[in-house]
């Protein structure tokens, strides 16, 4: 068990095993209660050695230091932490008193002991003291009702703690098996698509068919092995969606232009995997795919205000409209949204951009480092 902060207490879980702490701080209390009386005698002019004042004040308050630990066993193991909070009050209120005649006992008879010693005291004193204690009986009756309080109240954060941490752990598996979900989602839907490319090649070009399903060969290879792996270094996202450009760039030959421009002291930054390539089949998809002129894919990232600017354009004609309603989000998109959302939760953004005069759409996302 760490020991994480002061709050956790520890000495109230295992109280018999850090006795001496209980110990030790109602010492300190009573010492200096006797310091503040030697204080007040000085005030009134009233010539009382400082020892006299402050060995009694240990003893009565080095008792509460012995009988602590048997007070947070009681009050962690009876009643139940299930029981209300009437049963509580009915099992401590007797107790309370036991306790509280139990400590005017041992303080009589541990006063009469040293100061019989000291010279002070006599075999009277022992009634005297106790009954002394039993007039200020209200006392015992708040320093037992404050380490109850104290222990219940340790006992719940603690309880809090541990449902927290439980609660934590199922939503991290949750939210660890809908990516996995979701990254399962892109493989055969680019699967899909790759092979309906092959075929089409078949029967126009069977050298380029034949180079294709090596590089996809490759790529399926490439993917496999971080398959479970939510996040890679961005060099190897981007050697991943090399190999796919290659395999477009067979396809499309002289109609696709790709630039990739990668800071390179960010290499080595963590980004989802295959966050990229539904992004750029996208662009090449509905940017490229429908028309005759050159397409020209550029992709691109950057560090820039504690984020990773992951930028994907073309030189399409854009989208009618950029607000996320009206988009009507294909598999890419939204997988790559979802993704964004569970991983980063509200740091991780898609952002969608027309560029100029409809030369193109620019999409953009935010992965804070």
């Amino acid at each position: 068990m760490k020991r994480e902060s002061f709050l956790q207490l520890k000495f109230i879980t295992t109280p018999f095993k850090y006795w001496w702490l209980f110990l030790c701080f109602f010492v300190v209390v009573g010492f200096f209660l006797g310091l503040n009386n030697k204080i007040y005698f000085s005030y009134i002019d009233k010539d009382v050695s400082l020892f006299e004042l402050i060995w009694p004040e240990v003893v009565e308050w080095s008792i509460w230091g012995f009988l602590s630990p048997f007070i947070i066993i009681l009050a962690r193991k009876h009643p139940k932490s299930s029981s209300n909070w009437l049963s509580k009050v009915k099992f401590h209120v007797p107790l309370a008193i036991i306790f509280s005649l139990v400590y005017s006992a041992i303080y009589a008879c541990l006063r009469y002991l040293i100061g019989d010693m000291l010279g002070e005291e006599n075999m009277w004193s022992i009634s005297r003291n106790f009954m002394h204690r039993l007039y200020n009986f209200q006392l015992p009756l708040i320093l037992y009702s404050s380490i109850v309080g104290i222990t219940y109240a340790v006992s719940y954060y603690k309880q809090f703690k541990d449902e927290a941490l439980k609660t934590a752990k199922i939503q991290q598996k949750l939210a660890q098996a809908e990516l996995l979900v979701l990254k399962k989602q892109l493989q055969p839907h680019f699967l899909f698509n790759t092979l309906h490319a092959i075929s089409s090649l078949m029967h126009k070009d069977i050298d380029a068919a034949d180079k294709m399903i090596t590089r996809l060969s490759n790529l399926l290879r490439a993917t496999l092995e971080n398959t479970g792996v939510q996040e890679v270094s961005l060099k190897q996202e981007i050697e991943i969606l090399q190999i796919y450009l290659e395999i477009e760039q067979i396809r499309f030959q002289d109609r696709l232009e790709v630039l990739i421009e990668v800071d390179s002291e960010i290499y080595d930054k963590k980004v989802p995997n295959l966050i990229l390539q539904p992004i750029v089949e996208n662009a090449i998809r509905y940017g490229v795919a429908p028309f005759t002129k050159k397409g020209k894919i550029v992709v691109a990232a950057h560090q820039v205000n504690g984020h990773i600017e992951l930028i994907v354009s073309d030189n399409g004609k854009g989208i009618s409209s950029i607000k996320e309603n009206d988009i009507k989000e294909g598999i890419g998109l939204k997988n790559t949204r979802m993704r964004l959302k569970q991983l980063y939760g509200d740091k991780g953004k898609l952002i969608l951009t027309n560029l100029n005069q409809n030369e193109g759409l620019e999409v953009k996302i935010l992965i804070p480092v």
